[in-house]
């Protein structure tokens, strides 16, 4: 039974003019350290940075918190890829937490973007 679902829409200039103003602080506040090695690798970084965003937005959405609420800090979630290149939310102590208080079991997560939007879709069990 799905008991929660949060989607988030970003523009990326948005994003753009928030990483042109204040750099590799907007990455860390955002990114988990994993996410900071592969952002740096990345060959679209204002893209990598709006749909993890996005995601981030929409877990919180889902497990109904919100970021920055209860000890959910956007650089606490990490986001990963199967090899089949399905996104997942990659355990952490603070999720395996906060999923437990909230008794919940599974998390799916869905990411898309064009080059002026990116939307992430969160759904938990």
């Amino acid at each position: 039974m799905i008991k929660g679902i949060g989607i988030d829409l970003v523009e990326n200039k948005r994003i753009k003019k928030l990483y042109t103003k204040y750099g590799s602080r907007f990455a860390e506040k955002i990114l988990s350290k994993t996410e900071l090695i592969e952002f740096e690798n990345s060959s679209e970084p204002i893209a990598y940075l709006a749909k993890h965003f996005a995601s981030k937005e929409a877990f919180s959405k889902a497990v109904g918190t919100g970021l920055y609420r209860n000890g959910i800090y956007p650089s606490k979630i990490s986001i990963g890829h199967l090899k089949t290149g399905q996104p997942h939310i990659l355990d952490s102590k603070a999720i395996i937490e906060m999923l437990k208080i909230n008794s919940l079991k599974s998390v799916f997560i869905s990411i898309s973007d064009t080059k002026q939007h990116s939307i992430a879709v969160v759904a938990v069990q």
